[in-house]
């Protein structure tokens, strides 16, 4: 990967962690990725194989050959494809180690005859609100083989870029402090907001818009600061001039938290206001002057008589889409979260579906608009009952694009889709995911019986491999994946998943033989026994199935932890702590010769249970952050693992004292990025996950603190869990953004860590 320009702070320290990592001999093998791309029977409707697959945050298509598309995840990082109209189109990942797959806007340049050239702005986007560093921008001149880092002196570190556009050597960025522009193709960025003798104002940038009928016309609207509004440049960004009126403005100093542009081939421009959580405002000019027209708002009438609008789901302040019609000046076309169910805003109704368009799920919820049209009229379904066939994508938009063909183009927290004669109810909807890989999971395991992997992902519930070897996986259950938990730890021929939605929803229990066969299904009750509180599920709930009893688990709930004999038909409330679980699972079950052994980590407190302590939790020192991850060496259980973001603590003792074995992890991994570990058993190697700067691995037998790096080609995208599987002697990462991968372990001898291992 090419790296010209300036380079800011931020990727110094990044670079500098891949600089002292590649001085450390690297441990293990390829990390090989397992997938998925794509998930099938996903959250969608009438689209053949309900292909999903995770958030894409942003799109740009070709504009003269509509199988040319490029897309951008929301930590999945840039993908283009050069067979978009295939029914399967092949994705090929770019730019995977240049610091950040985390992508805010991603553009063509007009400029450019051959449309070779693109810009790409990094954007922490993502439902899960965390993701890769916010590192400024990418461009490419060859059509993606090669992208370059623009960000000099860090003027863009930590900064979102909302919206980009190329001009030759001009570079311009929409972000979260307000725009940006270079003159000399990115080599020096000046900030234009408050400049003087620009006219635009400081302030919070929420989108960049181009005029595809005038390159030298741009807009943005500026929704924070004193002179919010929506302004328009006519030469490349050098100067802005106030182009809204009072009543977009009115709209604008409410708490604006998205707003969106878009711009017509006629110079017409649309803009759709999201106040809070949902759409307050769309409204139309001619010519992005005065005067605008308000066009009222797209909305369904549900039982009772209730008006909804594109935002049933209250996320309009990170979904929503907008485009302009190509050949209709009239035609606007605008994308919120999900459909809402019959009954939906009516105290005592039962929820149900379909609701009044026909909708049977929480699919995408999507509208065509035409101004010239009655305001009772103007607005109508461009899913289900304004489609040929029922069909919707997945929900949760997120971008929209026009191919050269004229089909309309959605990105979702589903991936990609394709609308067909979306300016009448002929058209279909269908997926052009195929191989593309952005599912943002937050947990995942192995079931060493089947050889196959399970994992819980943000927005495409729980899902897992089908075939090994192969990267189509099948969706276990829909909406947000919760805690993945596999036993097969105790039978040669069957395993047992534990699955479930958000805050525990619908937990699932499965028995799967070798084959991958599923032998029985249930969805424990969790009824708790006497004396017992109903178990609470957190919104990720953490699940910890015991080492060695099938039939115990563990559950990390919002009113504290629960415990089962009978794997989750009943279940005892055994601390009234509430486990630490934003993207953490702090918690350890079982132990060879202690059973009763539990360890957790609440706050900044950890907890131990033992055999020898009757059956009570004693508290052991608190730690100065928040403990993250925790993990033990089962065949010695006083032998305790504690991370927290910026450290590692070992314990030889069980908790009573703790001795820092961070060492060179800080140079190897900068920023305070430690997400997830997993101790090896049998090998005394502890690994590590980070946010970018991949795996590493230390070693026991040399005093832990000498990290090596642990594998290759993992790209650089945040790991969310990393779990090991004895039986296999495999590492499962679990990543927000590109799925799952493996790396054997088998075949790592413990002398050559040790020989490689740095002195002090």
């Amino acid at each position: 990967m090419r790296f010209d320009g300036w380079v800011s702070p931020l990727a110094i320290l990044l670079a500098a962690g891949m600089a002292f990592a590649a001085q450390a001999q690297t441990v293990g093998g390829r990390w090989e990725v397992l997938g998925p791309g794509p998930i099938l029977n996903g959250q969608v409707e009438g689209i053949d194989g309900g292909e999903v697959v995770g958030a894409v945050n942003t799109i740009a298509a070709h504009p003269t050959d509509a199988d040319v598309l490029f897309a951008g995840g929301a930590n999945g990082g840039i993908w283009r494809t050069d067979n978009a109209t295939a029914l399967s189109p092949t994705w090929v990942s770019q730019a995977e180690n240049i610091g950040s797959l985390a992508i805010g806007a991603i553009e063509f340049d007009p400029t450019d005859p051959s449309h070779q050239t693109l810009i790409a702005g990094t954007a922490q986007v993502s439902s899960v609100n965390y993701g890769g560093p916010r590192i400024g921008m990418l461009r490419t001149t060859d059509g993606g083989a090669n992208w370059q880092l623009i960000n000099p002196d860090g003027v863009l570190d930590n900064r979102d870029v909302f919206g980009v556009a190329a001009r030759g050597s001009i570079l311009v960025a929409g972000t979260s402090a307000g725009v940006y522009r270079s003159t000399d193709s990115g080599d020096t960025l000046a900030m234009v907001s408050g400049a003087p003798g620009t006219g635009l104002p400081v302030g919070k940038v929420a989108d960049l818009a181009s005029d595809p009928s005038n390159i030298d016309v741009l807009y943005v609207p500026v929704t924070e600061g004193s002179a919010r509004g929506i302004y328009r440049s006519g030469d490349r960004g050098a100067t802005w001039v106030k182009v809204s009126d009072q009543a977009i403005d009115d709209l604008l100093n409410m708490i604006s938290r998205k707003t969106e542009i878009a711009v017509g081939n006629a110079g017409q421009v649309y803009v759709g206001i999201i106040e809070r959580f949902e759409l307050v405002g769309v409204f139309r000019s001619a010519d992005g002057l005065s005067p605008w027209t308000s066009l009222g708002l797209p909305t369904t009438v549900e039982e009772g008589g209730v008006a909804i609008g594109i935002h049933a789901g209250g996320q309009g302040y990170i979904h929503f889409s907008i485009v302009a019609d190509p050949g209709n000046s009239n035609i606007v076309y605008l994308g919120g979260d999900r459909q809402p169910e019959f009954g939906a805003g009516v105290p005592g109704s039962k929820l149900t579906f379909p609701n009044s368009i026909g909708a049977n799920d929480y699919s995408g919820r999507l509208f065509r608009g035409d101004a010239s049209l009655p305001a009772d009229s103007r607005w109508v379904p461009l899913t289900h009952v304004g489609t040929a066939n029922n069909s919707s994508p997945h929900a949760d938009s997120r971008d929209m694009a026009f191919d050269a063909l004229g089909n309309l183009i959605e990105s979702s927290d589903g991936g990609v889709y394709k609308r067909t004669q979306p300016g009448n109810a002929s058209g279909v909807w269908v997926s052009i995911n195929g191989s593309l890989q952005t599912t943002e999971y937050r947990g995942a395991d192995w079931d060493a019986v089947s050889g196959r992997v399970m994992g819980g992902a943000q927005d495409n519930g729980t899902s897992e491999s089908v075939v090994p070897a192969s990267a189509i996986f099948d969706s276990v259950s829909n909406a947000d994946g919760g805690d993945p938990a596999v036993q097969d730890r105790t039978s040669a021929t069957q395993s047992t998943r534990y699955s479930s939605h958000q805050v525990l929803y619908r937990f699932q229990r499965r028995t799967v033989d070798a084959a991958n066969n599923v032998l029985t299904a249930a969805f424990p009750e969790l009824a708790p026994l006497a004396g017992s509180p109903p178990l609470s599920g957190q919104f990720y709930t953490p699940i910890a199935v015991h080492y060695s009893d099938p039939s115990r688990l563990i559950f990390g709930a919002s009113n504290g932890v629960y415990e089962t004999f009978d794997r989750g038909d009943t279940v005892a409330l055994v601390s009234n702590r509430r486990v630490n679980a934003a993207d953490a699972n702090p918690m350890v079950y079982g132990a060879i010769g202690d059973p009763e052994l539990i360890y957790f980590a609440a706050d900044l407190e950890l907890y131990l249970r033992s055999s020898a302590s009757g059956g009570s939790f004693a508290q052991l020192l608190s730690l100065p952050e928040v403990p993250r991850d925790l993990d033990i060496d089962r065949d010695a259980p006083t032998r305790l693992f504690a991370m927290t973001r910026n450290n590692i603590l070992f314990s030889s003792d069980g908790g009573g004292s703790f001795v820092d074995i961070t060492g060179n992890l800080t140079a190897l991994s900068p920023n305070g990025t430690l997400r997830t570990m997993a101790y090896l058993t049998g090998k005394d190697m502890l690994a590590v996950g980070t946010l970018t700067a991949g795996t590493f691995v230390s070693m026991g037998t040399s005093g832990f603190g000498q990290w090596q790096p642990l594998g290759t080609d993992l790209p650089s995208v945040p790991i969310s869990e990393l779990s090991y599987d004895d039986v296999d002697q495999l590492l499962v990462a679990a990543t927000l953004g590109r799925g799952a991968w493996r790396l054997e372990t088998g075949d790592i001898p413990v002398d050559r860590v040790l020989a490689d291992g740095f002195e002090g």
